[in-house]
């Protein structure tokens, strides 16, 4: 859902009030220039919320954008979002000038379990639209004792970032050539972490021609499909993806 008549979404908020809910800005903080993490504090202990679940934040009269928390917790009544502010659109900019106190309309988690957490071996391959999702799901590794490996493709400004977060991936910056140096890095993996690792579950998020390449290479190197998650956050000449 990336748009909508005022109208309806007027409506919708107040016909779906267990799925819908106001919640204030209770921190901000700049990870980088262009990567922002914000808690926001509300009201919703009926939420059994699955890592990987995605809310939908209005940012103004007609538009929506999906986002996916890094915490969620339900008792306390509060939820963190890291975001990517790519400068390019009405979502960005709403998010780079959210502060404390600020209230906005949230549609709260929903989709399928798609974390497969039983699993022993995680791979995480994306960018910096997908930090948020990969943070909560290297805590609910951790907490399992399970193990992760994972790649992210970032620009030079926000290197840092994963370190920050606990974050133990590789890091490449991105060039004109979608998933190169991830894709060398892939194929530079000791065969015994690979033996390891190939019956694992893998989770391909991000740029949507970027996932394409990186899983071909999966393909060829005999990783099930049934084996491969995949999620588009966004492609280039597209809006809202």
């Amino acid at each position: 859902m990336n748009s909508m008549p005022r109208i309806i979404g007027d409506f919708m908020e107040r016909a779906f009030t267990s799925k819908i809910c106001k919640v204030n800005v209770a921190a901000t903080k700049m990870l980088s220039e262009n990567v922002k993490m914000i808690q926001f504090k509300g009201h919703f202990p009926h939420i059994n919320f699955k890592t990987g679940q995605a809310i939908v934040i209005r940012i103004d009269d007609t538009n929506y954008r999906n986002y996916t928390p890094s915490k969620w917790n339900r008792e306390e009544g509060w939820f963190e979002v890291i975001f990517h502010i790519h400068k390019n659109g009405p979502g960005s900019y709403f998010i780079e000038n959210l502060k404390p106190n600020d209230q906005i309309t949230v549609g709260l988690p929903r989709g399928f379990e798609f974390f497969k957490k039983e699993e022993k071996y995680h791979f995480f391959y994306g960018d910096e639209t997908c930090i948020s999702v990969f943070k909560s799901f290297k805590d609910e590794i951790n907490a399992n004792e399970n193990n992760y490996l994972g790649i992210l493709e970032l620009d030079a400004g926000a290197i840092e970032v994963p370190k920050m977060l606990g974050l133990e991936v590789d890091i490449v910056q991105k060039t004109n050539i979608k998933a190169e140096l991830a894709i060398e890095i892939l194929n530079k993996l000791d065969a015994k972490i690979w033996d390891l690792w190939q019956h694992g579950q893998f989770y391909l998020m991000g740029n949507a021609k970027s996932i394409q390449a990186f899983r071909k290479v999966l393909k060829e190197k005999g990783v099930l499909n049934k084996k491969i998650y995949t999620q588009s956050y966004w492609a280039e000449g597209k809006i809202g993806l």
